[in-house]
């Protein structure tokens, strides 16, 4: 007679052994109870601290005594509990626990869907925070069944989230990731190997296809965005494959994979044994045919007949000459060119070549009828200011046309500037968008790093003549004691510019380690470490030094409420995260300098946010926004509005009884609610930012740290564009031989891409 299994419940406390090959596991309740058995569905340390349910019989272990043998095991929380909890807003555990005592599971799901009023007699709900709830609740109660399916897996709250938000209201959601569980790749952040831990416990075949394929498409897609290629070769994506699936030496399974996914949604081939992700080929492949098609157009009719005479009033107008490569650039837009590469390192007039490119072309269209745009705000902003023509981001003109029934953007020109800063994808996006008859200006600096994500557009454009390239090179600079320029565009060339001299606009601090290299030689790694450590030190103290001196215009700017302002007035850029003189030490140090605040804040797992604090957008969200004056007024109305990776904004509030961190982001005249719990992945602190970050921003004042600790960051593109984001005072402050040896450290590398491949 066999005897009946029983179910034991319990919080695992902690896991006593696992084994790799079988995942046989032993561990330990919070009351002591022992447990063993398989648990293939994830690394059953994840689960420590969760209350689970087991389902097996006692037994008795020689070594370990009686323990509970079990056949089955499931997180308890992946019901109500765990819902409420850890998906449902303003519901912590005290207050659940509470909740699900006096209420049957069905009864509470009765009262949050028809009568929350009746919650109010609970202990720590009041109106505001059930209003929290009941929205939270109304939003997400149809992922209770998601929640209960992944938590065997050992999936967390933060995963479930980012499921809905990928997938939104998918019918049928469970069935289909149980089909096919390498769909979840598809959320950022969620890598193959987590989704390939499901489709392990769900029975997928090791050397299947589908498995082989889905790995294939993911390393693809993501090595591409990670290093900013639109294409690999082939060798490249089988040791990617070998990395994820934990093969070797299976290229003729690979092979036969990589022929059927071909052409699919998933994979291009761009020549022989180079791929590209479908995406990617697609927009690169379409962004070349567009400057194809414009070439073949026939000219515009040209727009001043006395062209020079023209040019003779224009540069009274302007204030001084041009150059002859700024007329070159005018003289082609007034010969009929529709489209045409302006580019110019720092400081060779391209802001000026602009305004004089449109007061041309203004001759014949309306003011109203040419745009400029960019990709960030301020960049906007800055060529509105210098042009005196309307801009946008590129982004909002996107958002506005998705809202209109025109095919095309409503201009008869457009200038794009700061296009060294823009991927493929967003390049093919706005271009789909630009009327034949359009004319294109394109202006940027392709002296200053790619952009942040897949393609390299500008350079691509520059190297095959996609367009009419004009390019700048003479240096304005107003007089001898302004260096920014000729010190930036020295350091692009690799050459040591004269940068110890006394300037109005630059400045190096020296904090040098006295003889360097002897030192290296002599001392042992670990004296040698010590040493540089406590000069990297002595470099952060001299950036608060120099950061104290804005501290009382910072005050004052803050005090008047001229955000922007306070916002792109000085900023210390450093080329990486971690480390005394990385973004997250800096920002912590900056903060305890310009904000000193007492009040209530927030502690994240980096950083602690204070009112005023300022930050930046991490990462491209819709989110829950008003007007400021909308805000201003207390109104309850709200829009979704998309808020973009880059954008700077001062904390305004922080609402403890609704858990929100309100945001302004003066340049886009918006304010923006964050819950507490998402801060980590959406905002940081931006009173230090990276190199990347800054891309695009200009500042009054910058600051860059420079030492051999970032050594292996080190290079002209990454120095030429930190230097050229000050506009008034830029300051190096560290080690003289570090400075000299990233001036010298040429950058080579050059993006793989599918414009290349078709154009070699």
């Amino acid at each position: 007679m066999d005897i009946e299994a029983i179910n034991l419940s319990g919080v695992l406390k902690k896991v006593l052994y696992q084994n790799a090959e079988n995942s046989y596991c032993i561990g330990v309740l919070t009351n002591g109870q022992k447990i063993c058995g398989n648990y293939f569905d994830t690394d059953l340390k994840k689960l420590e601290g969760e209350e689970i349910l087991l389902t097996g019989l006692w037994e008795t272990h020689k070594k370990y005594g009686v323990q509970f043998a079990f056949t089955n095991l499931v997180i308890k929380e992946a019901e109500l509990y765990f819902f409420l909890t850890k998906i449902v807003k303003g519901i912590g555990k005290k207050v659940a626990k509470e909740l699900l005592k006096k209420y049957e599971e069905e009864k509470l799901v009765e009262i949050l869907d028809n009568c929350p009023a009746k919650l109010l007699n609970i202990s720590g709900i009041k109106e505001k925070k059930l209003i929290q709830i009941v929205t939270s609740w109304n939003k997400f109660k149809h992922l209770r069944e998601l929640g209960s399916f992944l938590g065997q897996f050992g999936v967390s709250s933060n995963f479930i989230n980012k499921i809905y938000q990928e997938f939104g209201e998918v019918e049928n959601l469970i069935e289909k990731i149980k089909e096919n569980p390498y769909l979840l790749t598809r959320i950022k952040g969620i890598g193959f190997k987590r989704a390939d831990d499901i489709g392990q416990a769900l029975g997928i075949d090791k050397e299947s296809s589908f498995r082989i394929g889905a790995c294939m498409s993911f390393v693809l897609k993501e090595y591409c965005e990670n290093n900013g290629n639109s294409s690999i070769s082939k060798e490249k994506l089988y040791l990617l494959c070998d990395e994820n699936l934990n093969f070797q030496d299976q290229n003729e399974l690979y092979e036969s994979v990589l022929i059927k996914n071909i052409g699919s949604n998933d994979i291009h081939q761009t020549k022989e044994d180079r791929y590209s992700p479908s995406m990617l080929y697609n927009a690169e492949k379409n962004i070349l045919q567009f400057f194809q098609n414009r070439k073949k157009q026939n000219p515009n009719k040209k727009i001043i007949s006395k062209f020079d005479e023209y040019l003779v009033k224009k540069e009274e107008t302007l204030g001084f000459k041009l150059s002859d490569e700024q007329k070159k650039a005018v003289e082609l837009i007034n010969n009929g060119a529709n489209t045409i590469l302006l580019i110019g390192y720092a400081g060779t007039g391209k802001s000026t070549s602009s305004r004089a490119l449109l007061e041309l072309l203004g001759e014949t269209v309306g003011h109203n009828e040419i745009k400029c745009m960019a990709l960030s705000g301020i960049a906007a902003q800055r060529i509105s200011d210098t042009t005196g023509y309307e801009s946008a981001t590129i982004q909002s003109q996107l958002i506005f046309m998705q809202n209109s029934d025109k095919d095309y953007f409503p201009y008869k020109v457009i200038l794009l500037d700061e296009a060294s800063m823009i991927n493929s994808v967003t390049f093919y996006k706005l271009i789909s968008k630009i009327n034949p008859d359009t004319i294109f200006i394109i202006v940027g600096d392709d002296g200053q790093l790619p952009a942040i994500g897949a393609g390299d557009i500008l350079a691509d454009a520059i190297k095959f003549e996609l367009a009419s390239v004009c390019k700048l090179t003479k240096i304005y600079r107003q007089n001898e004691q302004h260096a920014i320029t000729t010190i930036a565009n020295d350091i692009r060339k690799g050459e040591v510019p004269k940068y110890d001299q006394d300037f109005e606009d630059f400045r190096f601090l020296d904090v040098s380690i006295q003889s360097y290299y002897a030192q290296k030689a002599m001392l042992s790694d670990y004296e040698f470490n010590t040493l540089r450590n406590d000069n990297n030190t002595k470099i952060l103290n001299n950036i608060i030094n120099t950061a104290s001196h804005y501290l009382k215009e910072i005050y004052q700017l803050t005090k008047d409420k001229k955000i922007a302002e306070f916002l792109t007035l000085f900023q210390v850029i450093t080329p990486i995260k971690g480390g005394v003189l990385g973004v997250e030490n800096l920002n912590i140090n900056l903060q305890k300098l310009f904000n000193n605040s007492r009040d209530k804040s927030i502690q994240s797992k980096t950083y602690q946010y204070k009112l005023a604090d300022k930050v930046i957008h991490i990462k491209n969200e819709n989110m829950k926004a008003q007007t400021m004056s909308a805000y201003k007024q207390g109104s309850d109305e709200f829009v979704e509005k998309r808020i973009f990776n880059g954008q700077l904004g001062m904390i305004v509030k922080l609402d403890f009884e609704i858990s929100k961190c309100i945001i302004l982001y003066p340049n886009d005249d918006t304010v923006v609610f964050y819950d507490f719990d998402t801060l980590d992945n959406l905002i940081s602190l931006a009173y230090c930012l990276t190199i990347h970050k800054t891309q695009g921003m200009e500042y009054d004042a910058a600051l860059i740290p420079m030492t051999f600790s970032h050594f292996i960051m080190h290079n002209t593109k990454l120095l030429y564009t930190a230097i050229t984001r000050a506009k008034k005072m830029c300051f190096v402050v560290g080690e003289k031989e570090a400075f000299e040896s990233a001036c010298k450290k040429i950058e080579i590398t050059k993006r793989e891409t599918v414009i290349n491949d078709i154009m070699s």
